[in-house]
């Protein structure tokens, strides 16, 4: 996987993001912040969750991180875009199997949920699964495919919804 990231946070969701992200920086990740930088001038969470999806829709970046107070403001914004998958999660074995079954390219996890050690745990789960391989319940085949029908769905619903 690149070790290029990019992450975001709303005011709530801050103090976990700069734990995850210290953890990175640490670890040999290229990380981009694009807020909250400082609790004096947060960014709200629709912005941010917009600033890190357009980026990974954009393919600039492989991966991302989102967080707010629950994760799910970021989530639905981040959803948004076509072809990120944000799968908001608040455990370990969720962020890992967001990877590997649902191909997840963004991370959502709030900051009034999770704490920073799991935090920390969830993104190297993130961050170092691939998808479709090591789930034992569907074959990667399988796994790809519900991927591409998804793709399919949104298409469809996108043209029409669009008349």
């Amino acid at each position: 996987m690149d070790k290029r990231i990019i992450i975001g946070a709303d005011d709530s969701g801050f103090t976990l993001k700069e734990a995850v992200k210290e953890h990175l920086l640490k670890n040999g990740y290229d990380v981009t912040d694009v807020g909250t930088l400082s609790l004096d001038e947060p960014v709200v969470y629709y912005e941010v969750g917009r600033r890190v999806a357009k980026e990974v829709a954009d393919k600039k970046f492989e991966r991302g991180l989102l967080f707010c107070g629950t994760g799910m403001g970021v989530n639905l914004v981040a959803n948004k875009f076509p072809g990120v998958y944000c799968g908001l999660c608040e455990s370990v074995f969720a962020a890992k199997k967001c990877r590997i079954i649902n191909n997840c390219n963004v991370l959502a996890m709030g900051g009034f949920i999770v704490g920073p050690k799991m935090g920390i745990e969830m993104a190297e789960a993130f961050l170092n699964t691939d998808f479709s391989y090591g789930f034992d319940l569907a074959t990667p085949e399988f796994l790809q495919n519900a991927v591409k029908e998804i793709d399919q769905i949104s298409a469809d619903v996108l043209k029409e919804y669009s008349k």
